[in-house]
């Protein structure tokens, strides 16, 4: 009876149409069941009065016309707007909740339709969306007076997503969580930026949906629509537990508010509301409508304010992370200038993004072109090279951003970096018509189909040698294909009706067996599944061939499309047609519907098209992801891989020429290898590079006189020390901001060589193999330095390890062939093996068992870190006995590593550095050549780095450098004469070339061609996205709301 009378109370008040106003509110948005408008619904006031006496004040935001469709919601208190995605255009849209306005401000445009997942970071202004079509989450900037053609993105996470659904953020902490409810359904957390990414939940998941945070308790709640469940999670994934399971509910969204939830429920149109802690039903109100996303518009779930971002006043995009402070960073397609703050337009090109060739020219539109607005649009201003040269097959290099494209006028391929100002440059010169292009990123071979010699060929990216690798039973080659993990080549013969496959030396070729096949072009392949695809114009229709298992499936018909070109990207096909279809075409894969065809009939002929994104060329090398060891050979000049799960061997980045690698150290949080290089001749370094092999960049430049033999990398406090022996130092380098650069210790070092780290214990110990050879440990810092361990006689200490578990240090011993242990409190000295023959260089520790590398054997061995007194039959080889040199060790084993709070942990005071001490102690430190003056790092020696801005935490903070406990609560007439009459041979010079170049322009240029939609073949049935037309929709179709309020009073 309750709920009957509270359902009644509802409606009523709901047919009267208040305006949804800036106070506390419980916001959803839903829509009708048959016909009708969609509508954000708010019941305005404090729940905790309005749900024991059910009397609720509802007010609402109806939709202009019957198309519109509320999805996902979001809010910034404090700016007083109201945020939410809009399906029928593509876009997310917000609303200030001041004096009944009806004007919306569009955030952006070109989303997919089913935006369920908003965000809010009221602390850096930024909002986050999560698109499960794309597959992406994007983070829009927030600014005043923005539009969606200023609007500045950047997408966040782009990687290993399947259908993202629900999202939250707690700035204060830097977490945005996200559900997906794909194949593996999980819970992820990263940082505000993406990074450092983990799923919290993934156990007993169907298909979990909305997501919130009760900030005050530290929960996760959300809802999962398969299970009928509404569940909450600490945010390490601990303490799991679900609250309400209710059969036959089927969840969307969830918000949360107290002691209450409250739960959208679609299959019957419902809004529920629980006890939080019982699970008790408070209340069911049966809305008539079907519900989407619901928050709890409120004050307090929006603590602290943006006011550091404001003050840093980024060009684009402030984000104000908790142990770093706020930061600019750039949009994606612009770039960092160097004061830190500016960005301007990126010279290499964004991606993701779809470049097709179209004879006359090669154009390029963004990945998601099929819901982007095409307002202002046009052929001439998407294509990038218009020379008319018969532009006909692409491929690309998406680790050089290279483009390799063939040019059916010139008879010749020609390569590009896809950079603005960049010069094309001819490659391989005759050839016969090039329909088809590959590239192998892994071995760095180029292969062509040419359908007038009918052969296949293959040559290096600079066009040198070139083989004929199949030029037999060939009538019509067009479209090619290369797997490299397969080591296989695939094409199509529409001339044979087949397509084909072979090894990448051409041996081993056969016909793939299939059936339905006519007149197969272009193809693409998957090489995550190991799918191929072909376009088949023949039979009108895309089909899917699954490598392992030969089965073919149509993926994709249409009766009035010649499928020639193909792409996926993601949830989408993407193809070109040509004749009265003439342009580039996207259809989403899952729904089987069309989304949109850009036509330009009377311009080109669209051929090939690719989906331009390094992330479609994976680093396919057999690299390990856990429980391996990484190895520095300075005979072989390379870094080893040794996954201890196979012994297999591989090289991290084998297109990195090193010169002497000796020490090396792993950061598992961001997955970067850092080693040294200790070659006089070619320049001392320390390196660092992802594990995959991409984006290398130099970290410190030594001095000549530097022999750096020792690494050890602190994650917890991004933190890199090293030894140099040459120099007699030690010397710590913040890996977040690698200027800063400070020396910890520099008196009475000998020969120093292996450092270890303990971050939770803020102390440091190394080996020095001189002539009073020792392990010496210190502070962090370099205060309270002692003699830790005094070794008798002759002894070379090399590397060291700890281990963290049980507080133990290990080291070798090169003279002694000795592996000992002992406690870090100095006790307990033992010896684990002795051998006779060996000379052990470096140690590290995974799980139980110590990895040595040893210069006589040039082998790794193992042995159990707990043996005693053992012999050289207890050491184990590990690996091949293939390696020359082996240095220094490092490992990563994701059980092993070390977790928990530092002295530093939620410090974010210091200028420059902040180095964890014992005791949850932190000093604050400044870089060599600065000294603190109060909370500042001032400069003083003229030839110091200098330090950007991007070290500095809170300039305005007070924070001193004394010790700082820290509770554990949370990281000359003739030459004149002669210069003039140079300048006037490079005017005439200047002005002869422009004359020419403008003749080439003009000649060349893509006719100024409007883009239009495929008319018919448009999926939405409400209106087309095309150019402005006056007789087509009103004013108020594209940017007014309704707020109806008969009650005039606010």
């Amino acid at each position: 009876m309750d709920i009957l009378l509270c359902f009644l109370n509802f409606l009523l008040i709901l047919e009267r149409g208040y305006a949804v106003r800036h106070r506390t509110n419980l916001v959803w948005s839903m829509s009708p069941l048959v016909n009708g408008r969609a509508r954000i619904v708010g019941i305005e006031g404090d729940p905790n009065q309005w749900i024991p006496s059910g009397n609720v004040t509802v007010r609402h935001i109806s939709a202009p016309h019957s198309a519109w469709q509320f999805r996902g919601l979001a809010f910034h208190y404090k700016h007083k707007m109201l945020y939410w995605s809009e399906k029928s255009k593509h876009r997310i849209q917000g609303l200030m909740l001041v004096n009944r306005s009806t004007s919306t401000q569009t955030i952006f445009t070109g989303t997919s339709k089913t935006i369920d997942g908003l965000a809010v970071d009221w602390v850096s202004n930024n909002l986050y969306s999560v698109d499960p079509k794309y597959n992406w989450i994007m983070m829009i900037a927030l600014k005043e007076n923005m539009t969606e053609n200023t609007a500045v993105y950047k997408l966040v996470v782009k990687t290993d997503l399947d259908n993202p659904h629900g999202l939250a953020v707690h700035p204060q902490k830097g977490y945005l969580f996200w559900s997906d409810w794909g194949f593996y359904p999980k819970i992820e957390v990263s940082d505000l930026l993406g990074l450092n990414r983990r799923t919290i939940v993934s156990d007993n998941m169907l298909t979990p949906r909305g997501i919130t945070i009760d900030y005050k308790e530290k929960l996760l709640y959300w809802v999962d629509s398969q299970k009928n469940t509404i569940e909450s999670v600490q945010f390490n994934g601990n303490s799991r537990r679900i609250i309400v399971s209710h059969a036959g509910a089927k969840f969307f969204g969830v918000a949360v508010f107290e002691k209450y939830i409250f739960a959208t429920e679609q299959l019957d149109g419902h809004l529920r509301i629980y006890d939080k802690n019982t699970g008790k039903g408070y209340i069911n109100y049966q809305l008539g409508y079907i519900p989407y996303d619901i928050m709890m518009y409120d004050e307090e779930s929006q603590a602290g304010n943006s006011s550091e971002c404001d003050e840093l006043n980024c060009d684009q995009i402030c984000v104000n992370l908790p142990l770093s402070g706020p930061r600019c960073y750039c949009g994606d397609g612009y770039e960092m200038q160097e004061d830190q703050k500016t960005c301007e337009e990126a010279k290499l090109f964004l991606q993701p993004a779809h470049i097709y060739a179209i004879r006359d020219a090669i154009c390029q539109y963004p990945a998601n072109f099929g819901h982007m607005s095409l307002k202002n649009i046009t052929l001439d201003k998407q294509c990038f090279i218009k020379t008319r040269k018969g532009f006909m097959a692409l491929a690309y290099d998406g680790d050089q951003r290279t483009l390799f494209y063939s040019e059916n006028v010139t008879k010749s391929i020609s390569k590009v970096q896809l950079k603005r100002g960049e010069y094309t440059k001819s490659i391989i010169k005759g050839i016969g018509e090039v329909k088809g292009l590959a590239f192998d990123w892994m071995t760095k071979n180029l292969y062509w189909t040419d359908s007038k010699y009918q052969w296949i060929m293959v040559a290096r990216p600079d066009g040198r040698f070139q083989k004929k690798l199949i030029n037999e039973n060939l009538v019509d080659p067009v479209g090619i294909v290369v797997h490299p993990k397969r080591g296989e080549l695939y094409w199509s013969d529409p001339g044979r009706h087949v397509v084909e496959v072979s090894a990448l030396n051409g041996g081993g070729r056969r016909n793939l067996v299939v059936t339905n096949i006519d007149h197969p072009n272009h193809l693409y392949l998957d090489f995550t599944s190991d799918v191929l695809y072909w376009a088949d114009s023949g039979l009108n229709q895309v089909v899917s061939y699954d490598l392992d298992l030969d089965v073919t499936s149509v993926v994709y018909k249409h009766q009035s499309a010649r499928f020639y070109g193909i792409s996926l990207f993601q949830d989408y096909l993407v193809w070109t047609d040509q004749n009265d279809m003439n342009g580039i075409h996207i259809a989403d894969i899952q729904t089987q519907n069309k989304v949109r065809g850009i036509l330009h009939p009377q311009t080109g002929e669209a051929l090939d098209v690719i989906a331009y994104d390094v992330i479609n060329q994976p680093v396919l090398d057999g690299l390990a992801r856990d429980n391996f060891v990484i190895a520095a050979d300075s005979y072989q000049k390379q870094l080893y891989q040794v996954d201890l799960s196979t012994g297999d061997v591989h090289v991290i980045a084998p297109e990195i020429a090193h010169n002497r690698p000796i020490a090396v150290a792993f950061d598992p949080i961001r997955n970067m290898l850092y080693w040294t290089e200790n070659d006089r001749a070619e320049g001392k370094v320390i390196q660092r590079v992802n594990v995959e092999g991409r984006s290398s960049e130099i970290i410190k430049a030594l001095s000549e006189d530097s022999v750096v033999d020792g690494l050890a990398l602190d994650h917890i406090n991004r933190l890199l020390f090293y030894t140099d022996t040459g120099l007699d130092r030690i010397q710590v380098v913040s890996i977040d901001n690698y200027q800063i650069c400070k020396t910890v210790v520099k008196d009475k070092l000998d020969e120093p060589r292996a450092i270890a780290i303990h971050p939770l214990k803020g102390k440091i110990f190394w080996s020095d193999w001189g002539n009073e050879p020792k392990i010496e440990s210190a502070n962090m810092d370099g205060t309270e330095r002692r003699l830790f361990l005094s070794m008798s006689g002759i002894a070379w200490p090399n590397g060291l390890i700890i281990d963290y578990e049980d507080n133990v240090l290990y080291w070798v011993d090169a003279k002694q062939n000795t592996i000992e242990s002992i406690s870090i409190d100095g006790t307990d000295r033992r010896i684990v093996v002795h051998e006779t023959d060996v000379h052990y260089f470096g140690i590290t520790l995974v799980g139980n068992q110590l990895i040595l590398s040893d210069w006589k054997s040039n082998s790794l061995k193992t042995i159990n870190k707990s043996t005693r007194n053992g012999g050289s039959t207890q050491v184990k080889p590990i690996g091949p006995a293939a390696f020359s040199r082996l240095n220094g060790l490092t490992s990563y084993d994701s059980t092993s590593v070390i977790k928990g709070a530092s002295g530093c942990t939620g410090v974010f005071t210091c200028d420059h550095i902040c180095i964890p001490l014992p005791r949850l102690r932190f000093i604050c430190a400044c870089a060599d050549g600065y000294q603190e003056q109060g909370s500042a790092c001032i400069k003083t020696d003229p030839n110091a780095t200098s330090i950007d801005a991007r070290a500095k935490h809170n300039p305005k903070s007070s924070a001193s450098s004394k010790y700082i406990t820290y509770s554990n609560t949370g990281l000359s007439k003739g030459g004149v004469i002669a210069i003039a009459v140079v300048c006037v041979v490079a005017f005439i010079i200047t002005i002869i070339a422009a004359m020419f170049l403008f003749t080439r322009w003009r000649s060349g240029r893509v006719r100024h061609e409007r883009l239009v939609d495929s008319g018919n073949n448009q999926v939405d049935n409400f209106y087309r996205i095309t150019f402005p037309d006056k007789h087509q929709e009103s004013v108020s179709f594209d940017s007014g709301i309704d707020q109806y309020d008969q009650n005039q009073s606010s």
